[in-house]
């Protein structure tokens, strides 16, 4: 693959507080991704590039229909979070990425979506107002860093939906339910909470790419739920290897 990129390997990137980056990958370069200040939630998507994709954004944008989907990881695993080393999937069921390594001695939820304009409608801002989100700031990222690409139609709309993320970082916990609210079958649920994240500062997990890829990272602006992000917004950076 031979994507135009503004961020060179080998070299510390940086993803801006509330905003994202879209980086492409080639089969095998890896990445590392750094939790610069130890709580920073990180929206973390990946997109095959399908064969033949455009190079420039003078051709027609190519969709990128397969991408990492946690609902598929989850059954290859079967494990609520990835646990490096493992392999993350689609939602074609192929490989998309290697979580090589770990140092954050953090769980990595796979069960919250990104946040979108609606939730912050729901949390008190205004119909009227915007409100920096992570769904926004996956199209924005492809659209300035790799301008050949776009999400298929379920997804394009600015009130519409994105694939579930890998929210690295996040402290998502799942506790028993309640007894006795279903006697016979009482395993068979839990309570979701969210906490404070358990990064400790700088912080780092590395993947390695497959396949031809595009990953996006958004640095969460969540500062509505206290927990999340522990209240401050923050950057984060990484690194392209190879």
């Amino acid at each position: 693959m031979s994507l135009p990129t503004p961020y060179a390997p080998n070299a510390t990137h940086t993803v801006p507080a509330r905003s994202s980056v879209a980086v492409p990958l080639s089969a095998s370069q890896k990445l590392t991704v750094t939790n610069t200040h130890g709580t920073q939630v990180i929206d973390f998507w990946a997109f095959e590039v399908p064969p033949g994709a455009p190079s420039s954004p003078a051709a027609t944008k190519q969709e990128l229909t397969t991408y990492l989907s946690m609902s598929h990881t989850r059954a290859s695993l079967l494990s609520l979070s990835p646990i490096a080393p493992c392999t993350l999937s689609t939602n074609q069921r192929t490989p998309i990425l290697k979580f090589i390594s770990d140092s954050s001695g953090c769980i990595h939820d796979t069960l919250i979506p990104a946040c979108d304009i609606h939730r912050y409608h729901q949390l008190g801002v205004a119909q009227d107002q915007y409100h920096a989100n992570c769904s926004d700031n996956l199209r924005m990222a492809l659209s300035r860093d790799t301008p050949g690409y776009t999400l298929p139609a379920p997804f394009k709309t600015p009130t519409s939906t994105v694939p579930d993320p890998l929210n690295l970082f996040m402290n998502i916990p799942v506790s028993p339910l309640p007894q006795p609210l279903h006697e016979s079958n009482s395993s068979a649920g839990g309570a979701l909470s969210f906490q404070p994240t358990v990064c400790e500062q700088g912080g780092q997990v590395a993947f390695e790419a497959l396949v031809d890829c595009i990953v996006v990272m958004s640095c969460c602006p969540q500062d509505l739920v206290p927990e999340v992000n522990g209240g401050v917004i923050n950057d984060c950076h990484f690194v392209v290897e190879g």
